[in-house]
């Protein structure tokens, strides 16, 4: 959205033409509302105030001298959302939350949303950035990573079938030979993921495993192989 005049002097304009005496209460919170507009869909001021915290983050820093697309950039700022409402234990919160990313993104948003928030992405971004020869080659790689998040991660659930969760991924990896893929899983699915893996790798040979796990986190990166001539 753009404006070609100042947003907040034409809605204090508008008042004075209407007759309305604002307070300052009032105003600042037009201001605020004009500055956070890309998250306002949230609804909830507490809420808005942890996204908003986001923003000063280390991670958030870094992210944003990559990547510019006000969506993916909206979007990273709800996972790193999700996950401070996780550690805070607003579990109720955290998922009215999703459920509010789900309506206005769909299942790409929320998903990458959950990336960010299960600290998946944090450790390919490092992988990345540590490899990657220019800064345009690191944005290439994240925000393809964004625009093919169904092919190149899986989310696995404490009922997933083993067997056929793994072969939907071999599926998946053999269709769209990713140069990554992300299998991540927290919780109680955690041992789950770890029967997946076991399978998906005796059956892809042509990728190689990196795993970060925590004490409720199993996350596994299948890179494919670098073939020389």
């Amino acid at each position: 959205m753009s404006f070609e005049t100042d947003p907040i002097e034409s809605a204090t304009t508008g008042a004075v033409k209407g007759g309305l005496e604002w307070s300052t209460e009032k105003l600042k919170e037009i201001v605020a509302k004009f500055k956070n507009r890309q998250i306002n869909f949230i609804g909830d001021n507490e809420t808005i105030d942890i996204a908003k915290e986001q923003r000063v983050t280390p991670e958030w820093k870094l992210f944003s001298q990559y990547v510019m697309d006000k969506k993916l950039r909206v979007l990273f700022q709800m996972g790193l959302t999700l996950r401070k409402m996780e550690t805070q234990n607003k579990q109720n919160a955290l998922e009215l939350l999703k459920k509010k990313i789900l309506n206005k993104y769909d299942t790409d948003g929320l998903h990458i949303a959950q990336l960010v928030q299960n600290g998946s992405f944090s450790r390919y971004m490092g992988n990345i950035v540590e490899k990657a020869s220019t800064q345009q080659t690191v944005t290439f790689e994240i925000e393809n990573l964004f625009a093919h998040i169904e092919n190149t991660v899986a989310f696995i659930q404490t009922d997933d079938d083993p067997i056929k969760k793994a072969k939907q991924i071999i599926t998946k990896i053999l269709a769209h030979t990713p140069k990554t893929f992300i299998i991540c899983s927290s919780g109680s699915a955690m041992n789950r993921c770890e029967e997946i893996k076991e399978y998906v790798i005796t059956e892809i040979s042509e990728y190689e495993v990196e795993s970060y796990n925590s004490p409720n986190k199993r996350i596994y990166f299948f890179n494919r192989k670098v073939t020389t001539l």
